[in-house]
């Protein structure tokens, strides 16, 4: 008859390190398949959420300067209380009204006055909102308060000033699509291909890849526009297109250095899939400012003109 032999600890501690290698394993598992699964998530919302933003987009700017211009006041409005969130403030309801007045004054004056003379309009915005923080004494940074007023100001003024004109329509139109192309090849090429960071004390997310794959895909797309818009394909086309694909790109990380900086994540959960109002224009921005600069060196009057005499039209 066969004499079982006694478990030793050391068949014991075999038994439980081999347990808790399968239990780690499984966890892994588990992770694995809960990241899958949440990555999917978030691109069908953003998915989604590009399917309703990009035709309203393009329809405020087929319709013409006074529909263009109601649809960056609420864009506008938005993107100015989401900075007063991010900052602190979000609860001074007498600093959001301000805001929200300070967007319709830049608002209408750009539409109203040439460019050369609409800036003055951010001027007095910001002293504005300056004088309200000082007459209440919150305890709020003046700073980072008037650095919103001039970042949703400049992005008002730029939009309005640059649908200006027989060719605001196209211009515009060059830009979202540029800005569009851009983040969505950043986003897919730098999931895909990963490597090595862009900026990870900014963003820890965006890579080398991603912002290749973004500049590309802009010129590729600009030159499409510039070709519908009657402009020969030339040197000149493809440096514009870079230049705003590569402003696009730094907008996107300017914004992640003020989120950094106040530890958010999202400036709100407005837009699924991609957070607040600030988070999907934050490229556009930057992109619509360096576009009318460009474009009011040579035509202060139609920014949009302009742009397409430096492209070659």
């Amino acid at each position: 008859m066969a004499t079982r032999r006694p478990i030793s600890s050391k068949d014991d501690g075999s038994a439980q390190t081999a347990m808790s290698s399968l239990n780690a394993r499984a966890g892994a598992a588990r992770g694995a398949v809960s990241s899958w699964h949440q990555a999917h998530r978030e691109l069908f919302l953003r998915v989604v959420s590009a399917a309703v933003l990009v035709p309203a987009a393009l329809i405020s700017v087929w319709f013409g300067e006074v529909f263009f211009l109601i649809f960056v006041l609420l864009g506008g409005a938005v993107v100015a209380d989401e900075w007063l969130r991010m900052i602190g403030a979000g609860n001074l309801m007498i600093l959001r009204v301000a805001a929200l007045i300070s967007v319709g004054l830049v608002g209408v004056a750009a539409h109203m006055l040439p460019l050369q003379s609409a800036w003055i309009a951010i001027v007095v915005a910001g002293a504005a909102m300056g004088a309200v923080l000082w007459r209440r004494g919150f305890d709020v940074s003046t700073r980072w308060v008037v650095a919103g007023t001039i970042y949703v100001g400049l992005a008002i003024l730029a939009l309005v000033a640059l649908r200006k004109g027989a060719d605001g329509l196209g211009v515009v139109v060059f830009v979202f699509l540029v800005a569009w192309a851009s983040d969505t090849a950043a986003f897919f090429a730098g999931r895909a291909i990963g490597g090595p960071k862009l900026w990870p004390r900014l963003s820890p997310n965006k890579t080398w890849a991603g912002a290749v794959a973004g500049l590309l895909a802009g010129v590729v797309f600009g030159a499409l526009v510039a070709a519908a818009l009657a402009v020969p394909l030339a040197a000149t086309v493809i440096a514009l297109a870079a230049a705003v694909s590569v402003a696009a790109q730094a907008g996107d990380l300017l914004e992640s250095a003020a989120k950094r900086h106040f530890m958010v994540k999202d400036t709100s959960a407005l837009i699924p899939g991609h957070g607040g109002m600030m988070d999907r224009v934050d490229g556009l921005i930057a992109a619509t400012v360096l576009t009318t600069l460009l474009g009011a060196v040579i035509a202060a009057e139609a920014p949009a003109e302009g742009f397409l005499t430096i492209m070659g039209r």
